[in-house]
């Protein structure tokens, strides 16, 4: 009886240790996924063929990095901006949300970043929805940090990319609380270069506004390539303003004659991590054609 009563407490106890062991696997593989999905940067290579451009910038190289949310990456970003470097790109565009306004704001970790990166590249940058709900007192420091830093903030406004032969295009910058407003239209209508590229941090506004405004490439961020994306395929459960299994959170999508890149982002807000969805560093090289 004795013997009978051990061996069913054995099994027990057994059964438990085995319990807690594949939850301690599993918990472990998640959060090698997790880990990651968050540090892992993947480098998304696009093609834009145009023969509305000069032909002297075939071949330019724009990176296109969104959603920072002050992260910083291992050793103060270095493997981040050796990755960018090794782009060689002509042209740098941040496409909003690089300072989080949730519960883990930190400029100085903003500013680090944007203090390393337009030692690669001319950079340009707008503000996305995160940077709006700053506290006002931020902003003005922040500013004036970037300009001393070479960074060119753009609110709605449009600045000329000159070609080394002097030929040029317009690079036309929204501010996140502008995207629906007349302006976008007037912008675009008094640029005098035949291309135009927009900087425009949310995408959900493809169809309705930035292909109605007739430029010829979009930038935008917001989506976080879903947040937590369908293992094997490049569907996000959700992105803010869009909801649930939402269409518009990564790669090219062209309405008209408008195509729109969106970056997966680099960071996380509110919500702390992403999963199977890598930061991400978007580069599109302009091909001119005959």
């Amino acid at each position: 009886m004795n013997h009978s009563s051990n061996q069913k407490s054995h099994n027990v106890i057994s059964g438990i240790l085995r319990r807690i062991g594949m939850w301690a696997v599993a918990a472990l593989v998640c959060f090698v996924l997790i880990l990651g999905a968050n540090n892992h940067v993947e480098v998304t290579e696009y093609v834009y063929e145009t023969n509305v451009i000069p032909f002297s910038f075939n071949n330019f190289k724009i990176v296109h990095l969104s959603d920072l949310h002050n992260k910083v990456f291992p050793e103060n970003n270095t493997l981040l901006l050796e990755q960018i470097a090794e782009q060689k790109p002509n042209l740098i565009v941040l496409t909003g949300d690089f300072i989080d306004a949730s519960n883990h704001t930190n400029v100085d970790d903003a500013l680090l970043f944007m203090e390393q990166i337009p030692k690669i590249a001319p950079t340009y940058y707008v503000f996305g929805n995160h940077e709006r709900l700053l506290d006002k007192s931020i902003l003005p420091p922040y500013l004036e940090k970037l300009g001393e830093y070479g960074v060119h903030f753009l609110n709605n406004e449009t600045v000329q990319i000159v070609s080394d032969t002097g030929q040029t295009f317009s690079l036309i910058g929204m501010d996140d609380n502008s995207l629906q407003a007349n302006i976008m239209n007037t912008l675009a209508e008094e640029s005098t270069d035949d291309f135009k590229i927009m900087l425009a941090h949310e995408p959900q506004f493809l169809k309705e506004y930035y292909a109605e405004s007739h430029v010829n490439m979009v930038f935008s961020g917001h989506a976080h390539g879903g947040q937590f994306r369908i293992p094997f395929t490049h569907q996000g459960l959700y992105a803010p303003d869009q909801g649930v299994l939402p269409s518009l959170t990564e790669g090219v999508h062209t309405v008209q004659d408008t195509t729109m890149y969106i970056s997966r982002g680099l960071g996380n807000s509110a919500f702390p991590f992403r999963l199977f969805n890598h930061p991400e560093i978007v580069t599109v090289t302009i091909k001119v054609t005959e």
